[in-house]
């Protein structure tokens, strides 16, 4: 046998993983841009993306297999596991070897992808870039190819050049036009608020039953494009044809970015938001803010769900994300009757026998206790619903401090009113807001809220449930100090100073400083 076929076997092992392996990055850049179209990118189009980092791992292969069997540059398997260990070139095979490290991180986040948590995968990807750079040295400084090489590097390093900084400046697919994105006033740093986020228009693309009662409403862009992307307890503002801003969580797959779903009660002695959404016709245009995040998934090995009634939207995604990648869980669901229980097909067909619905007209009320005894150390508890609920797991969460309990309300506490500070006496006494941007200063006698007040000056100041548990009237404090009286921060927060929900929470300042 030619004693040089494993060298040229190495070489055209090598140059063609480090093709293919920089025509997966530029394929990458060019599917996670606004390159390809404005539209949802085609599976068929991340496949591809797929098999050239396959094919660049068989290459790659070949490439090893040459080396380790030519024995000019003798290079063995200590060489190819630790850097500078080569007596051949040592530094020129170190900066493979790194790269060899990086490869092997990637394809292994990739391959796990759906059992660990996305932004894992989403920071080891990143190192691609450095895979490249590692790889265009080492191809340029380990092999005999150099032109051939130094030619080719050039047309690549400019190329993903050029995608990475059109990514940066111009936007991801969920960037520029994102709104989540926070707004740039130049004014003030800090989270968006609801006021911040632009209103994205979108049309009805389907209605149907989901209950007595519950609508399931399918969104899609008006213009085609991919929505924002979100994670499980996530919420939007439905602006709605009539001017109405009504908050609903988002209850469809967060992997699905052609629509957004949502599930709406009808509630006939309500303010008229939801009579609105139930009227809607498919085709129809609104508008909606967001999504925004205040009820997140988080870390667990083990997770229990409670929902009672239109409280399972938020909970039905975490559930699916959380069978997704293959962790333990289970769900308690109560309703007024099997009929009112919205997506519980959905359930049953994720989770079989770790969903118990509990309708309260043949089985009575959840048995809070049963369920959370059966809950093992260092859980994550999940609960929406009624305050009822709510107020009857927060007493039974007492038995059991070895679970960690993360709750969203859909209506205000009955316990509301006394949720203020302790020591505040704002409940009596006027105080004055500033709206910092145009220099105003209102009074807010006792007995107005401060919303109202704000709405003589803002009149499209955004509000929601105006009870203090939805959070979409947030504003932002720039001086004073705040009286909390809402349910959408938690215990720990109520000292903060930067952040307001005026439609229940006062100043125990003399003035408050808002950014409006």
């Amino acid at each position: 046998m030619d004693p040089r076929l494993w060298w040229y076997l190495a070489r055209v092992g090598g140059l063609m993983s480090w093709w293919l392996l920089s025509a997966t990055v530029v394929w990458g850049l060019l599917v996670s841009t606004r390159v390809l179209g404005p539209r949802a990118v085609p599976g068929r189009l991340l496949d591809l993306h797929r098999f050239l980092s396959g094919l660049s791992l068989v290459f790659l292969g070949v490439h090893l297999l040459g080396l380790v069997a030519d024995s000019w540059v003798d290079i063995g398997l200590i060489q190819i596991l630790f850097p500078f260990t080569s007596d051949y070139r040592p530094v020129a095979v170190a900066w493979g070897v790194i790269a060899l490290y990086l490869l092997a991180a990637v394809q292994i986040t990739s391959l796990l992808k759906t059992r660990i948590p996305h932004r894992w995968w989403r920071y080891v990807h990143t190192s691609a870039f450095a895979l490249f750079v590692l790889s265009t040295v080492h191809a340029l400084t380990a092999g005999t190819d150099e032109t051939a090489v130094r030619w080719t590097a050039l047309l690549l390093v400019a190329a993903i050049v050029f995608l990475a900084l059109y990514r940066l400046l111009i936007g991801r697919r969920t960037g520029a036009n994102d709104p989540g994105a926070p707004p740039a006033t130049g004014q003030t740093t800090g989270p968006p608020t609801g006021r911040d986020l632009p209103a994205r228009p979108v049309v009805v693309q389907e209605l149907r039953h989901a209950a007595d009662g519950v609508v399931g409403v399918e969104l899609a862009a008006a213009d085609g494009a991919r929505l924002p992307a979100w994670e499980p307890g996530a919420h939007i503002d439905l602006v709605l044809p009539s001017g109405l801003v009504r908050k609903y969580s988002l209850c469809g797959d967060s992997s699905q970015r052609d629509t957004y779903r949502i599930g709406v009660l009808h509630v006939p002695d309500g303010r008229g938001g939801s009579a609105e959404v139930h009227a809607l016709r498919a085709g129809q245009r609104v508008a909606v803010r967001g999504p925004r995040n205040r009820f997140p998934l988080v870390l667990a090995e083990h997770y229990l769900f409670i929902a009672g009634g239109i409280g399972v939207t938020p909970i039905l995604p975490m559930v699916r994300a959380v069978a997704a990648v293959g962790r333990e869980w289970h769900l308690l669901y109560g309703g007024r009757s099997l009929a009112t229980m919205a997506f519980a097909d959905d359930l049953m067909v994720l989770g079989g026998d770790r969903v118990r619905l509990v309708p309260e007209d043949t089985d009575g009320l959840p048995d809070l206790a049963t369920a959370l005894a059966d809950t093992p150390p260092g859980a994550a508890v999940y609960a929406c619903g009624p305050d009822a609920l709510l107020t009857s797991l927060e007493k039974t969460m007492a038995d059991f401090p070895d679970v960690h309990l993360h709750t969203e309300r859909f209506t205000a506490p009955r316990t509301s009113t006394s949720l203020s500070q302790p020591g505040s006496s704002a409940s009596i006494r006027e105080f004055k807001v500033e709206l910092r941007r145009t220099g105003r200063v209102l009074p807010v006698p006792v007995g107005r809220s401060l919303l109202e007040v704000i709405r003589e000056a803002v009149p499209d100041a955004p509000s929601s449930c105006e009870e203090g548990f939805c959070g979409s009237c947030e504003l932002r404090v720039l001086g004073g100090i705040p009286d909390h009286r809402d349910t959408v921060l938690a215990l720990g927060e109520r000292g903060r100073h930067d952040v307001i929900y005026p439609c229940v929470s006062r100043g125990r300042s003399p003035i408050l400083s808002v950014d409006l």
